[in-house]
């Protein structure tokens, strides 16, 4: 098998065993670099040329290369693995299955990089994840955001405004505040921000990430539980990260146009139109126009 044939076939596994699924193991014993975290959800398979990226709700991305000899199993619980044990470089356990790297010969752990997000460009937000988290400062820094046409999507995880939102409580608790991904930052109230900010930490007192109790994130296709319509995915923002919402129910502050995308014409109601008098004389004479030619 081709090694790009082969990476694309490892990838297709990976996707069926971990996509959405909470990870309860790790294991890389001779790696020395950022370790994902036990209880971050796995959100994203990408197989490249040569190498397999394994990415997780909080950012951290997995980079192995692969050669003819590498592989990535993955198995069942109980499951007998197919090769030596002594040859595995990483395990990822997500209860039901367990992924197994073999004879990698590089690997890489990083942070999806967002430059705006960079520690050095300024002083990190509170930190939502603590019991004791300064909710005002939050707002303040929410409503002081000074790109006001930025989604609230993408200023959850700015780093600078709030800290300890992964993607997977953005995603749920924009479902729970019933606000569009979309909204631009500028069109909040201080109410708002505080509603969001505060639910926002209550829900992360309370985390038990399991596909059991999610009530948005991971069901794309599926009807959405609160108004039954369909649950939609997109990658959004400078980090391209993915993006679960509900365009039933998540209505509040919806932008007329997507984020940059600017379309060519804007479907209107032809049986509304201007009622301005000179609107009406104006359509009258393009159709009169239209009708002689």
């Amino acid at each position: 098998m081709l090694i790009g044939n082969k990476v694309q076939h490892n990838a297709a596994a990976l996707r069926t065993a971990l996509l959405g699924k909470k990870m309860v193991r790790f294991e890389a014993p001779q790696m020395d670099s950022i370790v994902p975290q036990v209880g971050h959800t796995i959100e994203e398979v990408r197989n490249l040329d040569k190498s397999i990226e394994i990415i997780w709700d909080n950012g951290i991305v997995l980079n192995t290369r692969m050669k003819m000899t590498s592989s990535w199993d993955v198995y069942r619980k109980g499951d007998t693995w197919r090769k030596n044990a002594k040859h595995a470089d990483i395990l990822i356990d997500v209860q039901d299955w367990v992924a197994v790297c073999f004879d990698t010969p590089e690997i890489d752990v990083y942070y999806d990089f967002d430059p705006r997000r960079h520690p050095i460009l300024g002083k990190l937000g509170p930190d939502l994840a603590l019991l004791v988290a300064d909710i005002e400062e939050a707002v303040d820094r929410m409503m002081e955001y000074e790109e006001r046409d930025e989604t609230v999507a993408d200023v959850l995880l700015d780093q600078r405004v709030v800290r300890g939102v992964s993607n997977v409580f953005r995603c749920e608790i924009l479902w729970a505040c019933e606000l569009h991904p979309y909204a631009n930052i500028g069109t909040l109230k201080r109410a708002e921000c505080r509603e969001l900010l505060t639910l926002a930490h209550e829900m992360l007192q309370n985390a038990d990430v399991s596909s059991d109790n999610l009530a948005i994130y991971g069901r794309q296709g599926k009807s959405c539980v609160r108004c039954s319509d369909l649950v939609k995915v997109n990658h959004h923002g400078e980090a391209n990260r993915v993006l679960y919402w509900c365009a039933g129910c998540q209505t509040a502050h919806e932008p007329l146009v997507r984020p940059n995308f600017t379309p060519l014409y804007l479907e209107r109601d032809a049986s509304v139109g201007d009622s301005h008098p000179a609107a009406k004389q104006f359509m009258n004479e393009i159709i009169s126009l239209r009708d002689a030619g």
